[in-house]
């Protein structure tokens, strides 16, 4: 059987000083920390990478690929965070104690069913998943309680391929149709993956991920030789029926991004807003892959600029996230990276970043 870690949710600190308060203890910007610190609990002795993070207001849960308990392909898991700020000490907290009311937790759950559907003996690997409500729809009235669109990668057919998943339900009843409700949240189940045709490739195609506007979906390919980002541009498509259209597309222009390839390896974008976040093997780095990010300026991606070795090392660093958190002035940015001191193999890391427009 599948693992399927319940409960699992991320609480921030709900902020109930004003401005005038936090400055009279002398903190008045909230901030993740700055400096590369492990996962710690959530890591295994096997590799744990390949994240994705779902939050519901100040909750969340995290999904990422692992091969814990001596499994030889990856499989997705779920795991539990929990992390505060304090104004008055300035101190960060960080742990792994599931909290939350009743119906953010269950709200969230439906993330956990869909990394158990997306399981099977192969690899599953970079895990992209997306609310109707809060990321597709945003109108704002939880008519879509507990629904997600999921993309992935897996090598079942003994390449990478892209797939899909959702739980989208068109008729929403009970916990979707009134908000606070969680009696309908268990009939939100999953349907079986299927690959994304139009994307897929006989080399290896995986990591997907949607730019701000749905407009085009990026991912990366090794169909040229090396690993390279790939943009697919995409017919508008109301987002209620990105579950029924995506995998019937065909005839869909992908291009190379050559502002974001080399003639190295350049894989795992991840888009939040306008940033755009990468591994990258290329020369001039700290050695091993590292973790680069570019800018979108309104018709183009800049540059790739490394993170450079505050956050880079000797060894690799892969599948950066992002996700932005409104009290805070900064972003949180969770990877993966076989450096020493972790628990064996990869393990997961998260440090604060700035934020750009």
């Amino acid at each position: 059987m599948k693992r399927m870690l319940l409960g699992a949710c991320l609480l921030g600190l709900l902020f109930s000083c004003d401005l005038e308060k936090q400055k009279l203890h002398g903190y008045d910007e909230v901030a993740f920390p700055e400096t590369v610190e492990t996962m710690g609990a959530i890591n295994s002795i096997d590799d744990d990478y390949n994240s994705n993070l779902q939050t519901v207001g100040a909750v969340s849960a995290l999904t990422f690929s692992s091969k814990r308990g001596g499994r030889r392909d990856f499989d997705f898991v779920r795991e539990s965070l929990n992390y505060s700020y304090d104004l008055r000490s300035g101190l960060f907290s960080f742990d792994y104690t599931p909290y939350g009311g009743l119906d953010v937790v269950q709200e969230l759950a439906p993330v956990g069913w869909a990394a158990s559907i997306a399981n099977s003996s192969a690899n599953e690997l970079g895990p992209y998943i997306q609310s109707y409500d809060r990321d597709l729809i945003k109108d704002g009235f939880n008519r879509h309680y507990g629904e997600y669109l999921m993309l992935f990668a897996s090598d079942r057919t003994g390449n990478l391929d892209i797939y899909l998943t959702h739980n989208y339900r068109k008729n929403p009843t009970g916990a979707s149709a009134i908000p606070g409700s969680t009696t309908a949240i268990t009939s939100k189940t999953f349907s079986d993956p299927v690959p994304v045709a139009c994307l897929n490739s006989p080399a290896d195609d995986g990591y997907p991920t949607f730019d701000r506007n749905f407009k085009s979906l990026y991912f990366t390919s090794n169909r040229g030789g090396s690993f390279d980002v790939f943009k697919a541009t995409l017919p508008a498509i109301t987002p209620t029926e990105w579950q029924n259209q995506l995998p019937a597309l065909a005839d869909v222009a992908i291009e190379r991004v050559a502002e974001l390839s080399s003639s190295a390896d350049d894989k795992c974008p991840f888009i939040l807003g306008n940033r755009l976040v990468f591994t990258s093997n290329r020369p001039g780095g700290y050695g091993g892959y590292d973790l680069y990010y570019s800018q979108w300026d309104g018709s183009r991606w800049s540059a790739p600029i490394n993170f450079g070795p505050a956050i880079n090392t000797a060894s690799d660093e892969y599948r950066p996230i992002l996700t932005g958190i409104e009290s805070y002035t900064n972003q949180l940015m969770i990877f993966s990276s076989n450096r020493p001191g972790g628990k064996g193999g990869f393990d997961l890391y998260r440090v604060g970043v700035p934020k750009m427009n």
